[in-house]
């Protein structure tokens, strides 16, 4: 015997989905604080928000942080039941795209395993240098419209009340790369080995070991012949 899997994804992954004997629910359709009066993207509903909060000017990586909490506090209710509908018995989760699951988990008190699909925990910090580099901005202005932007910390103190887990309004920045909320998982599962794994820097140990974060190297999790996959993170067809 085993457990029944379930996914809350958009309707693009359906196909790949289902065709693995899981059952696939719409994100969108669970969601419906975010998305009953907003149109989703695939960070969410980001662009609405951005009109919806008169952040349309801002540089993208801004308002994306400015934004944050506030998107992620609307994902959470619609999250919380359908975890607590299904009698989840266990949640894995993306930990760079999804940390909502995270929290409402954590609140349900369900143990979850965060799934990082990187080359580790060591290898955010190059990424997010880069991301910022192209993008333009410094990881310093991103802290300071965190914090600054009040909108963002007043949903950020909500969820931490709400749920009863600390969102630390710097997540991803101090220090840069840092996962913040895989200390909420059981575990988190890389998939690679660990001899390709990037190496984390002194300072992200220091901080992982301390807050009891676990990795586990498990290497690539491969699908079968004949599977049906989607590819690449398309939107629209």
């Amino acid at each position: 015997s085993g457990h029944r899997v379930h996914y809350l994804c958009r309707e693009q992954m359906r196909e790949a989905i289902e065709d693995t004997g899981a059952v696939f629910h719409s994100d969108v359709e669970a969601e419906k604080e975010l998305y009953a009066t907003r149109e989703p993207d695939p960070f969410g509903a980001f662009a609405t928000l951005k009109k919806e909060y008169d952040l349309e000017s801002e540089n993208f990586v801004h308002a994306m942080f400015r934004l944050r909490n506030i998107q992620r506090e609307m994902m959470l209710p619609g999250v919380t039941r359908w975890l607590r509908a299904l009698g989840a018995h266990a949640v894995a989760y993306c930990p760079l795209m999804n940390t909502e699951t995270a929290i409402a988990a954590a609140a349900l008190g369900i143990p979850s395993v965060a799934l990082l699909t990187t080359a580790g925990p060591g290898s955010t910090t190059p990424s997010f240098e880069e991301f910022l580099s192209q993008a333009g901005v410094t990881a310093e202005e991103l802290r300071r419209a965190a914090r600054e932007y009040m909108p963002n910390v007043e949903a950020a103190a909500r969820t931490s009340s709400d749920y009863g887990v600390h969102i630390p309004l710097s997540e991803g920045l101090a220090p840069l790369g840092k996962l913040d909320l895989l200390r909420l998982s059981v575990v988190t599962l890389v998939t690679t080995c660990e001899d390709l794994q990037d190496p984390l820097t002194p300072e992200l140990a220091r901080e992982y070991e301390q807050e009891g974060v676990r990795f586990e190297a498990v290497g690539a999790l491969l699908d079968q012949d004949g599977a049906k996959r989607a590819v690449g993170h398309k939107y629209k067809q």
